[in-house]
């Protein structure tokens, strides 16, 4: 089989859009090299032997399944546990401690439902969930419930399984990993049934309105960076129609859409409320 370099500017333009119209993520001009070597890999795993017989088979059906992976190949990133860990200490400290007290005050019930929108392999989840497991003692008779929600369906399988290598547990403390994890061959740690069990995976993009109950803090970092205006304008829309009166959104550094959140209240750089 023969070489190929990378996508021409023509080529690299029809992949854009197509991607843009699937997922709303819009591919600067800078990731042609990426996007041609993640490209080429798909190429290689069908035995093609050109970008435009490859767009022309995937945008045609003419390789069933293929999409899926396809959409893997180019949303894929690599995460850990409790990256940035100021917004974790603030979900098992201050936002608690609001929660509890508008339940003591009537204003809300013994429910709290947290969305991790774009979740990715689950590292996210699970340290939302060991928060919560940390705090259990301060919950008595609360139901407490994470989503995690991803376009890719290889992400959310391994979310599922919650087997981890060693480099996504870093941030990590021994104490959270010998309480959290069991030990697993290969030096693998996977997440104990007590984390995993108020937590549920599934298929989700995000240029669509979630269809669950309205949620109690949203966690939605370093996503919107893959997205033009109009795409974020349509997703932030989304994630606040998703956010129960009170509740609060949590964004990364670089998302740029403190101008597109509507009536949120900025609580701080990385922390949004609902009225």
């Amino acid at each position: 089989m023969f070489e190929l370099t990378k996508l021409t500017p023509e080529q690299f333009e029809r992949f854009r859009l197509f991607i843009f119209r699937q997922t709303g993520i819009h591919m600067h001009d800078g990731k042609i090299t990426l996007l041609s070597n993640r490209i080429r890999r798909r190429l290689k795993e069908h035995a093609i032997e050109s970008f435009e017989d490859y767009y022309e088979r995937l945008t045609k059906g003419r390789l069933p399944g293929e999409l899926e992976h396809f959409l893997d190949a180019i949303t894929t990133n690599e995460t850990h546990f409790f990256r940035t860990g100021g917004h974790f200490e603030w979900f098992g400290g201050p936002f608690l401690d609001d929660l509890l007290a508008r339940a003591a005050a009537g204003r809300h019930d013994r429910t709290l439902r947290v969305w991790s929108a774009a979740c990715s392999s689950g590292e996210e989840v699970y340290s939302l969930a060991i928060c919560l497991a940390e705090a259990a003692g301060r919950l008595p008779g609360w139901r407490p419930t994470i989503l995690g929600t991803d376009i890719s369906e290889s992400m959310l399988a391994a979310a599922r399984r919650g087997i981890y290598p060693r480099r996504s547990l870093e941030q990590v403390s021994p104490e959270r990993l010998a309480r959290h994890f069991a030990s697993q061959p290969d030096d693998l740690w996977e997440v104990k049934a007590a984390v995993r069990r108020p937590c549920e995976f599934r298929r989700h993009n995000l240029l669509e309105p979630l269809s669950a109950p309205r949620q109690d803090c949203i966690f939605v970092r370093n996503v919107m960076i893959y997205f033009n205006r109009e795409s974020k304008v349509v997703a932030v829309r989304h994630l606040v129609d998703a956010l129960a009166p009170g509740g609060y959104l949590v964004v990364g550094p670089a998302d740029g859409i403190h101008d597109v959140l509507g009536d949120l209240t900025k609580r701080s750089t990385f922390l949004y409320q609902k009225a």
